[in-house]
């Protein structure tokens, strides 16, 4: 990647790559997501606070800092006693040396001073944006911070050893919360449901109060790793699908995912790409450019490979749930995914069926979104018991679901690979 490419400084400490974050928290301040008016590329777009609920002031004894440790990036961001983003410190998980996907950091991990590296380095990004937010503390205050990651993550952060979660039958014996310190602050992560489903989503399920509405809502978080929660007070379940860069701009030189299902739906629609995800002949060997951007085979071929397992995924959580498309009140797009898909598009390319579309919006980061609620009820309530005792009766009860071993899951994988409306 060239220094051009590696982006900019921006307003906040963004880091810019053309117009948009190459680290997203969901944040809205990139251009294209007309706040005011309420839609980001024709979708609605939820706060980030509690996804739609009112900013309350931050009570307790500290600021609060939360942060979603992912395995491409890190993200925090510091808050005001009113509740509003003070400050914010965007980083590249320094353990991408070792590998682009969980599973990559497993194996590294089996040397033990390579896990040893990947711990210092994710908690030296965490301790160089706990120091940035210190220089803007008032005398006398303090620092509290809770942080959510995947199973991986949190397994590396805290020193665990990760082998269990990357051989059959991929057990995690660690998933309770756990409290720790990091460069001098407390910090709260959040508890994860399995070796593939973690603290991340349980902080996404937390942010959209699934275990605490009788709507029907499905969450979709798309990055490196896709996981889907679909579920209500009654009842959730929770899967995880390999992705790949397809999402995250690793494919086709950094075009991101949502802009990729919207280039795809117009190749589409104007006859140059066949259902079956074939190039017409004359672009089949150099790809087309569109704008400043080149859709080459490759690039199509991984974006079919990721859509038909979430594809999937989708379909056999409403077959394991026992609903339709059709009941489902509520699908919230976590992420920079989010902001920038067109619901429209990914019902063209059959990402999502059509009923489902309809209903999508924009959560932002709901990692972030779910360690705001949770940092704000540990310092409003003095200790985490409260909140612990609330994820127990609300989001960890929650079915995981092993797309692998579902069946029908192969079948409907290669069928949903296909480009076309559902």
């Amino acid at each position: 990647m060239s220094s051009a490419e590696k982006g900019r400084a921006g307003e906040n400490g963004r880091r810019l790559k053309g117009l948009r974050c190459q680290i997203c928290t969901g944040c809205g301040l990139c251009p294209g997501i007309p706040r005011e008016e309420g839609a980001a590329g024709g979708v609605h777009v939820l706060w980030d606070d509690g996804l739609g609920g009112e900013k309350r002031p931050v009570e307790g004894p500290a600021r609060l800092v939360t942060a979603d440790v992912g395995t491409t990036t890190v993200a925090m961001l510091l808050f005001g006693r009113d509740g509003e983003v003070a400050d914010r410190y965007l980083a590249v998980n320094p353990q991408t040396a070792y590998g682009a996907d969980v599973l990559s950091r497993i194996r590294a991990a089996e040397d033990p001073r390579a896990a040893e590296e990947m711990r210092k380095g994710v908690l030296g990004e965490l301790a160089r944006g706990l120091r940035r937010f210190s220089g803007l503390l008032e005398p006398g205050e303090k620092l509290y911070m809770a942080l959510a990651a995947n199973t991986t993550m949190t397994y590396l952060l805290m020193g665990w050893n990760p082998a269990e979660l990357g051989r059959a039958p991929f057990h995690a014996s660690r998933l309770s919360g756990a409290e720790t310190e990091i460069d001098g602050v407390p910090c709260y992560v959040f508890p994860g449901l399995s070796a593939f489903v973690g603290g991340d989503i349980v902080s996404g399920i937390y942010a959209c109060g699934l275990g605490r509405r009788e709507e029907l809502t499905l969450l979709i978080d798309l990055g490196t790793n896709g996981e889907m929660v679909l579920g209500n007070s009654q009842r959730q379940i929770a899967c995880a699908t390999a992705a790949g860069p397809a999402f995250e701009g690793g494919v086709n030189r950094g075009v991101w995912g949502a802009d990729m299902v919207g280039l795809l739906a117009r190749l589409r629609r104007e006859g140059i790409l066949d259902e079956t995800g074939l190039l017409a002949e004359e672009f089949f060997d150099r790809g087309i450019r569109i704008g400043n951007v080149t859709v080459t085979q490759e690039a199509v071929r991984s974006v079919q490979l990721a859509k038909g397992a979430v594809a999937a995924g989708v379909e056999i959580l409403l077959d394991r749930f026992g609903a339709r498309a059709d009941q489902v009140g509520r699908v919230i797009l976590a992420g920079g995914f989010g902001y920038y898909l067109r619901p429209e598009s990914a019902a063209e390319i059959g990402l999502l069926p059509s009923d489902l579309a309809a209903r999508a919006a924009a959560g932002g980061n709901t990692a972030l979104a779910g360690a705001f609620l949770a940092g704000e009820k540990i310092l409003r309530e003095g200790g985490t018991g409260p909140l612990q005792r609330e994820l127990r009766d609300t989001v960890l009860r929650a079915e995981v679901l092993n797309l692998a071993e579902a069946p029908g899951f192969g079948e409907r994988y290669v069928s949903l690979m296909a480009l076309e409306r559902r």
